[in-house]
């Protein structure tokens, strides 16, 4: 069944976000082609016979890129906003909100959003509350407590970026590595497994890094240190860029994070379709 006019409407935003996803990821996409933007710079040390990579930067990551990611969380933002709207202008209970005071509420912990969602979505049949409730459109059960556990983080992020790009400054952007060319003595130890996954245990794979993505990768920065006998001669790094804010947030990967944002939007456009709600 081809989808209705209301979620075709809602979905304009959502797909708006879309576009600009493959925007940036074209985007991206150049921005690390060869010959790249960075070089790794070797440096060894022969007392103790280590070997330790350095960053040399070649081209910063364009401003263009945070307003990129600003428009994509604007648009995802404001698809729950009309959802909410919408859910408030067709319900049957009064009073209902003022149109300026509706949002799709979202907050840091469970205890802020019992408090203050019903200022945003008064009006709401008890049915479309309750689908809200069960989304959990917070970080955190208990932001004082982090071991509490959380709640839907992708909404509390998508709100927080939302926000400091309409409030504050550009969403900064900026380089992280968290993979590098796997150690001979790891190749050794997984040889099989090489194997059978690759056909040879001389593929090309990488392991994780041990470099703080909650620290901006700059020109001079030190990647890593390994003994030179563990290393291969073409030792690679592989990079990505990461969120520097807001601090929730710092280090994540910015396109998988993007795309997981922009999938549970759509999906929670459907539901509430499925549930017979709009």
């Amino acid at each position: 069944m081809s989808p209705s006019k209301k979620i075709l409407d809602l979905l304009v935003k959502v797909d708006r976000a879309s576009q600009h996803l493959i925007d940036l990821q074209l985007k991206v996409q150049r921005f690390f082609d060869p010959p790249g933007p960075y070089e790794i710079i070797p440096e060894d040390d022969s007392l103790t016979r280590e070997r330790t990579y350095y960053l040399r930067v070649h081209k910063r990551i364009p401003s263009e890129f945070s307003a990129i990611i600003g428009d994509i969380a604007q648009n995802l933002r404001s698809a729950l906003d009309h959802l909410a709207w919408h859910l408030v202008q067709t319900s049957p209970v009064t009073p209902k909100a003022r149109d300026r005071d509706i949002y799709f509420p979202i907050f840091e912990d469970a205890s802020e959003y019992q408090r203050g969602k019903l200022r945003k979505i008064e009006g709401m049949t008890d049915a479309a509350i309750q689908a809200i409730d069960d989304i959990k459109p917070y970080g955190r059960l208990d932001k004082n407590n982090l071991s509490a556990g959380i709640g839907n983080l992708a909404l509390y992020w998508l709100s927080a970026l939302n926000v400091q790009d309409k409030h504050r400054l550009l969403i900064p952007a900026w380089a992280a590595a968290p993979a590098h060319s796997i150690t001979k003595t790891k190749r050794t130890e997984m040889a099989e497994t090489l194997r059978e996954a690759f056909g040879s245990e001389s593929a090309r794979v990488m392991i994780g890094s041990s470099i703080d993505f909650s620290v901006p990768l700059e020109d001079g920065s030190k990647l890593c240190t390994l003994p030179i006998s563990e290393v291969d001669d073409d030792m690679q790094f592989r990079f990505q860029m990461a969120f520097g804010e807001p601090a929730s947030m710092r280090g994540k990967e910015i396109l998988s994070t993007l795309n997981n944002m922009h999938r549970i939007v759509r999906e929670i456009v459907f539901d509430f379709d499925r549930k017979g709600l709009l």
